[in-house]
């Protein structure tokens, strides 16, 4: 509660602000992103207006303004923000990226790691609240339930790849003698270590960690992860190069059915389809032993369909 009323303060300490300075940008900008924390989307939306008419090359109010668009459906309009973004020197990697899972542009391969740090970094402390009990996630679940039924002895090492707050620690912790966590954001590796359930965490990019590192591992998952890349195969590689022999991947993806394996929504998730997954696993030594179709979360009070896949290695 205190938390509400002191952003109800600065909200109101900042629409005085406007009142007085009429003609700066930055306080409707900071307006818009206050009430989106305050999750007042339409009148947030209206803020970056009244800013863009004070000053249209203030960039990160397209963007804004642009993600809200995004995120109501209004993919056209959206995409012209996220152009004009651009046009005013933000930057262009990641708005790329946006135009892309708006279908403007090709498809990427994997969103901008600068981008995916400063989400999660933002995301972090009301990260385990709002996938849980908003959006009812259950995808480290889905992952970890099987595990006893494929390997019942305990695991030696285990690697949770992009742990986040370390959510499947609870699960991972009592059916391995070491567990290790890596994750791009610091923040979310703070979150992490605060369980005091990993021997080690590492911030990192995981593909360019997993071919430097000299550790083996049995077991190694990513709850949730696979939804923030596109081509997989070079984590597949990655993965492949520090599996143990008859060690175990286990992961979720969003379904999807794109002609080329995977495909960027709206909503800035990727979607992976079955088979790619599939001929993946076969071009690098792994083994389908369990593909089994589950809700990983909600969206807008609708599951999300996924895949839950376990691979082993031959």
């Amino acid at each position: 509660m205190a938390g509400g009323a002191d952003h109800a303060r600065a909200l109101a300490a900042l629409e005085r602000d406007e009142r007085v300075h009429p003609r700066d940008a930055r306080v409707p900008l900071a307006i818009g992103r206050m009430l989106q924390h305050l999750g007042r989307p339409l009148e947030a939306l209206e803020a970056y207006e009244r800013a863009l008419a004070v000053n249209p090359r203030l960039g990160a109010a397209w963007t804004l303004r642009g993600h809200l668009l995004r995120q109501a459906g209004r993919l056209g309009d959206a995409s012209v923000c996220f152009n004009n973004a651009i046009g005013c020197g933000e930057d262009v990697s990641s708005h790329l990226y946006f135009l892309g899972a708006l279908g403007q542009g090709p498809l990427p391969q994997s969103p901008p790691s600068g981008f995916v740090r400063e989400l999660f970094d933002e995301y972090a402390d009301s990260f385990d609240k709002e996938l849980v009990d908003t959006l009812r996630y259950r995808g480290h679940e889905h992952v970890c339930a099987p595990l006893p039924m494929l390997h019942p002895e305990p695991f030696a090492s285990a690697l949770d790849l992009g742990c986040g707050s370390g959510l499947a620690a609870p699960l991972l912790r009592p059916a391995t003698g070491r567990l290790a966590g890596i994750d791009l954001s610091p923040r979310m590796i703070e979150r992490a270590a605060a369980t005091g359930l990993y021997d080690e965490l590492h911030v990192a990019e995981a593909v360019s960690w997993l071919r430097s590192t000299t550790q083996r591992h049995d077991l190694v998952v990513a709850c949730d992860v696979f939804i923030y890349v596109g081509d997989l195969a070079p984590v597949f590689g990655a993965v492949a190069g520090v599996l143990a022999d008859g060690g175990i991947l286990a992961f979720t993806v969003e379904e999807g059915d794109a002609p080329s394996g995977y495909d960027l929504l709206p909503t800035l998730r990727y979607t992976h389809s079955e088979s790619y997954l599939r001929e993946l696993a076969r071009e690098h030594g792994l083994r389908v032993t369990r593909c089994a179709r589950a809700p990983l979360r909600e969206a807008r009070g609708e599951a999300v369909a996924g895949l839950a896949m376990h691979l082993q290695r031959a």
